[in-house]
C-alpha cells in the first residue's frame, strides 16, 4: 500500500510540472481551452439524450405540437450554440498547438545552451534530450498530459451529469399495486442489486481497459524507439545523393535491406501482433463486461417501464445516461493508464528542464588582467572526457606567454585540442589546474573569461545567416569594421562579389538566394570572426585541416601578420604551417615530448619533430615527383 501511496504521489507530482510546462510550450490559455471543450463534448450528448426523452413522453402522452415542437428546437439550439462554441475554441487551440513543436524545439536548444559545454556534450545528456525529441515528434509527452487530463476531468462531469440524471430511476416506484415478479421488480431491492452489480461490472472493466491501454502504450512506445534507425536509412541515407553513390558501387541494397528487414520490420512486426494479443484478450475482458452491463441496464429499464415506474421517455432518458456513465468511467481508466506510462517519457522532460551546469563559476574579474603581461599555465593536468575511461592528457604540465606565437604540433588523437578545450574552459581538468599569472582559473567570472579568447576551432561552425552577422556574431554591427576583418582573412573581394554584400544570406537553408561557400572561403570568414571579436589571445586549432599543405601554410601565415601583438596559438599536425612560429612543442600521448624552434627541433635527428618533419617532407616530395611525371 505504501508503495501505491508513494507511486501515486509521484505520479502526480510529474502530472503537475508537465502542466507547468503546457504553459510554456502550448501557451497559459491552451489548457483551459482545451477544457472546456471537452466538458461542452461531454454534456452535449446529455443534452440531446435529455430532449429526446421529452419528445418521446410528449409523444406517448399525447401533448400538442407545439410542445414537441419547443423540445426540438431546445435540443437543437442548444447544441448548435455548443457546437460553434467548440469549433470557434478549437480553432484557436489548434493555432496554439501547431506552434508548440517550435517553442518545445527552441526551449530545448536554450536549455543546451545554459549548460556547460562539458554536461551539454556528454553521451548521457544528448540521449537524453533525443529521447525526448524523438517522443514529441510522435505527439508523446506534454501534449498527453494536457489532453488525458482535460479528457479525465471532462469524463468526471459527464458521470456527475449521468448519475443526476438517473437518481430517480432506481427508487421509483409504480403508482399501482404490483404482486409476484412484477412487484419484485417494482422493489428497491432490485434496484440495489444492480447498482452493486454495476459497481463491480465498471470496476472490472476500469480495470481492465486501463491494463489494456497502458500495456499497447507502452508496446507503442517500443515500436517508437525504431524510428530514428528507419529515419535514418531513409532519410539520412538512401536519399542522400552522396550516399547513393557509395550504395551503388559497392552494392549495399542487399546489406541494407537485410539491415532494416532485421533490425525494425521484424521486430516492429512481433510489436504489432502483441498490439494486437493485447487487445485481443485484456481489451475484450473490458469490452464483455461493458457489454453485459448495458444488457442488464437495458433489461432492467424495459421492466420498470413495464411495471409502471416511468414512461418510455424515461426508458430513452435513463438508459442513454447509463451508457455514458460508463462509458465515463472506462474513459477515466484508460487516460489514467496512458498518463501513467506517459510519466516516463515527460520525467525525463523535466529532467532535462531540471539540470544544472556543474562547471564551477568564479567571482573574480579579467578587467585587471594585462593581455601584454599574462601568463597561462598547466599544472601536471590530466584529463578523460567525461564518461569514458582513457585519460587524454596524462600529467601535462606547459606554459603560454602573452605575445608569443606559439604551436602545437603532434600526430591526431595527441590532445592538441584537448589542451586548447580546457585552455578556454569549455572542459575542467580531471586533475590538476590551470592558471592565469598564478590564478586558477576557475576563480574567474566564467563569461568573463571566455571574453578572453578567440578561437576558429577545427569542427567551427558558421550560421545560415548573412556575412556582416556571421562575422559580427550579432544583427548589429560596425560595417567598416567587418569590413577590415573580411579584407585582413582575405575573403572581402568574394564578399563584394555577393549581391546583398554583408546582407548576403550564407547556405540556401533559410533563403533562396543563399551563397553556398567553398571550404576556405568558409575558413576565412571563420578567422574573420575571430579578428572582429578583438581578444586578446587568439587560436587555429586546425581548421584548415582539409584543406592542402601550402593552402594552409598561407592562411597561418596571413593569420600570423594580422595577429598583430596578440598572443597566439596555431594546432596543427602538419609541421609545414607552423615553421614562422617563435615556439613549437610536440604532443605526444597526451604529453609534450619537446619543445624549441623550428631549427632546434630538427637538430636532435632521433626526436619525434624531426621524425614527423622527413616523413611528411618525403610525403611531399614523392606528391611532386609523381605531379611532374
Amino acid at each position: 500500500m505504501k508503495n501505491f501511496f508513494t507511486g501515486f504521489k509521484e505520479d502526480f507530482e510529474i502530472i503537475r510540472q508537465g502542466l507547468k510546462l503546457v504553459k510554456i510550450y502550448l501557451g497559459k490559455n491552451y489548457f483551459s481551452l482545451n477544457l472546456i471543450v471537452k466538458i461542452l463534448r461531454a454534456v452535449t450528448p446529455y443534452i440531446t439524450i435529455y430532449c429526446t426523452g421529452l419528445v418521446i413522453t410528449a409523444l406517448t402522452e399525447k401533448h400538442g405540437f407545439e410542445q414537441i415542437l419547443k423540445y426540438v428546437l431546445i435540443a437543437t439550439i442548444t447544441t448548435l450554440v455548443i457546437d460553434v462554441i467548440i469549433r470557434t475554441i478549437n480553432r484557436k487551440a489548434l493555432i496554439m498547438l501547431n506552434s508548440c513543436w517550435e517553442k518545445h524545439s527552441a526551449l530545448l536548444s536554450r536549455k543546451a545552451l545554459e549548460l556547460d559545454y562539458a554536461k551539454a556534450e556528454s553521451s548521457s545528456v544528448q540521449e537524453l534530450r533525443g529521447k525526448i525529441e524523438e517522443n514529441a515528434n510522435n505527439g508523446n509527452g506534454l501534449t498527453w498530459v494536457a489532453e488525458c487530463v482535460a479528457e479525465m476531468i471532462s469524463c468526471v462531469f459527464s458521470i456527475i451529469v449521468a448519475i443526476v440524471m438517473i437518481s430517480g430511476m432506481v427508487f421509483s416506484k409504480s403508482p399501482a399495486k404490483l404482486t409476484g415478479f412484477m412487484a419484485f421488480v417494482d422493489s428497491p431491492l432490485l434496484g440495489m442489486s444492480l447498482v452493486i452489480f454495476s459497481a463491480v461490472m465498471i470496476a472490472l472493466s476500469v480495470k481492465y481497459h486501463s491494463l489494456s491501454e497502458k500495456k499497447q502504450f507502452n508496446i507503442f512506445n517500443r515500436v517508437v524507439k525504431f524510428n530514428p534507425i528507419l529515419e535514418y536509412y531513409n532519410q539520412k541515407y538512401l536519399n542522400e545523393n552522396e550516399s547513393g553513390k557509395d550504395v551503388r558501387i559497392f552494392n549495399e541494397k542487399g546489406l541494407i535491406n537485410e539491415e532494416i528487414t532485421e533490425k525494425i520490420y521484424n521486430p516492429t512486426a512481433k510489436m504489432r501482433k502483441d498490439t494486437f494479443r493485447v487487445w485481443a484478450t485484456i481489451g475484450q475482458v473490458s469490452t464483455i463486461s461493458t457489454n453485459l452491463l448495458g444488457g442488464l441496464v437495458y433489461i432492467f429499464v424495459g421492466l420498470k417501464a413495464l411495471a409502471g415506474a416511468f414512461g418510455a421517455g424515461k426508458v430513452v432518458e435513463y438508459y442513454g445516461a447509463i451508457t455514458k456513465l460508463i462509458t465515463a468511467c472506462t474513459d477515466i481508466a484508460g487516460n489514467a493508464g496512458y498518463l501513467h506510462a506517459n510519466n516516463a517519457q515527460l520525467k525525463q522532460e523535466i529532467e532535462y528542464l531540471n539540470l544544472v551546469s556543474d562547471m564551477e563559476n568564479g567571482t573574480k574579474t579579467v578587467d585587471g588582467i594585462d593581455p601584454a603581461n599574462s601568463v597561462f599555465e598547466f599544472h601536471n593536468v590530466s584529463f578523460a572526457y567525461p564518461e569514458t575511461e582513457p585519460m587524454i592528457l596524462k600529467n601535462f604540465s606547459m606554459k603560454i606567454k602573452s605575445g608569443e606565437r606559439l604551436a602545437v604540433v603532434g600526430m591526431n588523437g595527441s590532445g592538441k585540442s584537448t589542451m586548447i578545450k580546457l585552455l578556454c574552459r569549455l572542459y575542467d581538468p580531471t586533475e590538476g589546474r590551470i592558471t592565469l599569472n598564478g590564478i586558477d582559473i576557475r576563480e574567474f567570472d566564467y563569461a568573463e573569461y571566455l571574453n578572453l579568447f578567440a578561437i576558429v576551432f577545427q569542427d567551427f561552425k558558421l550560421l545560415a545567416f548573412p556575412v556582416g552577422e556571421n562575422v559580427a556574431c550579432s544583427d548589429e554591427y560596425d560595417e567598416e569594421r567587418v569590413w577590415q576583418c573580411l579584407e585582413m582573412a582575405g575573403v572581402k573581394d568574394r564578399v563584394e562579389e555577393f549581391p546583398k554584400k554583408l546582407k548576403q544570406s550564407i547556405y540556401k537553408l533559410y533563403e533562396k538566394d543563399g551563397i553556398d561557400l567553398s571550404g576556405g572561403e568558409e575558413q576565412k570568414i571563420a578567422i574573420a570572426r575571430a579578428l572582429y571579436k578583438d581578444a586578446p589571445f587568439v587560436i587555429l586549432d586546425e581548421p584548415t585541416a582539409a584543406l592542402d599543405p601550402i593552402a594552409e601554410s598561407e592562411i597561418y601565415s596571413r593569420f600570423n601578420e594580422i595577429a598583430g601583438g596578440k598572443t597566439a596559438v596555431y594546432i596543427s599536425h602538419r609541421l609545414s604551417s607552423c615553421r614562422f612560429c617563435s615556439r613549437i612543442v610536440v604532443f605526444d600521448n597526451g604529453k609534450v615530448i619537446q619543445e624549441g624552434t623550428h631549427e632546434e627541433l630538427l637538430e636532435n635527428t632521433n626526436g619525434k619533430y624531426s621524425e614527423l618533419w622527413n616523413a611528411q617532407a618525403q610525403y611531399y616530395a614523392e606528391n611532386t615527383e609523381k605531379d611532374g611525371e
